[in-house]
C-alpha cells in the first residue's frame, strides 16, 4: 500500500493549542494570548475578542513559594 500524500488529511491538533469559544481564534499556549499573571494562577485572554479562555495554577510560583517567599515590588 502506498502512503497517502493528500493535502486534505489533517494532522492531530497540538495538545498545547488553546481555542477561543467566543470567536474561534486558536494559537499555541505560548502564542499570542494575553496572559494575566497572578500570585497563584495564570489567566489566558483572547487577543481578538478579549474573552477569558483558561485559568491555570501558576506552577512556577507554587514550587518557588515552597522554599521561599514572594516579595512585593516595594520590598525588592
Amino acid at each position: 500500500m502506498t502512503p497517502s500524500t493528500s493535502t486534505t488529511e489533517r494532522r492531530p491538533a497540538d495538545k498545547a493549542t488553546l481555542y477561543c469559544p467566543e470567536c474561534g481564534h486558536d494559537s499555541h499556549i505560548t502564542g499570542d494570548w494575553i496572559v494575566h499573571v497572578l500570585a497563584d494562577s495564570l489567566t489566558y485572554e483572547c487577543p481578538n475578542c478579549e474573552a477569558s479562555i483558561d485559568t491555570r495554577r501558576n506552577q512556577t510560583e507554587s514550587s518557588a513559594g515552597s522554599g521561599g517567599s514572594l516579595l512585593s515590588a516595594a520590598e525588592n
